[in-house]
């Protein structure tokens, strides 16, 4: 799988709070005016995380492309305040798989605590990422339902050629 577009933006509220926009694009071909774009709020700089910390995250509308290149702060419309690009560089999604036809897997019912047969619908898809942002140290992620953590680094793996 080739490289992809990602960006941080500081979003800025007209009340004054803030928090981080983490964008992906979801294909090679990015088109600026096209609502395709993967979004994450983040309550804390995705690329000043430790290794091992997390942090909740929450799922967007797909965003236009164009915030994937933006090169100076931007005001929103509607009175939504304004995005300024904090970091844009290039992610990769590695493969990961999960052999449930050989795997027994069994969690407690949440109610009556006796245990039971997890179906592949009800396990929640683990993504990684590698990101490599400019002026940042390359960062390995891992993104399961709402929960953000940066993981270690693999050794010597080489992605982006």
């Amino acid at each position: 799988m080739n490289p992809l577009q990602t960006a941080i933006l500081r979003h800025t509220t007209t009340d004054g709070l803030h928090h981080f926009d983490w964008l992906l694009a979801s294909s090679q071909i990015v088109l600026p005016e096209a609502r395709e774009t993967l979004c994450w709020r983040c309550p804390r700089l995705l690329t000043a995380m430790a290794v091992r910390e997390h942090m909740i995250v929450q799922a967007l509308c797909k965003h236009r492309g164009l915030y994937l290149t933006l090169n100076s702060a931007h005001e929103l419309d509607g009175g939504r305040g304004t995005v300024e690009p904090i970091a844009r560089g290039w992610a990769q999604e590695l493969q990961t798989e999960m052999n449930t036809a050989e795997t027994n897997l069994a969690a407690p019912h949440t109610t009556t605590g006796k245990m039971e047969l997890i179906t592949p619908t009800q396990i929640i898809k683990e993504r990684m990422f590698v990101l490599r942002f400019e002026h940042t140290p390359t960062l390995f992620v891992s993104l399961q339902g709402d929960r953000l953590t940066r993981v270690e680094h693999v050794a010597d793996v080489n992605l982006f050629g």
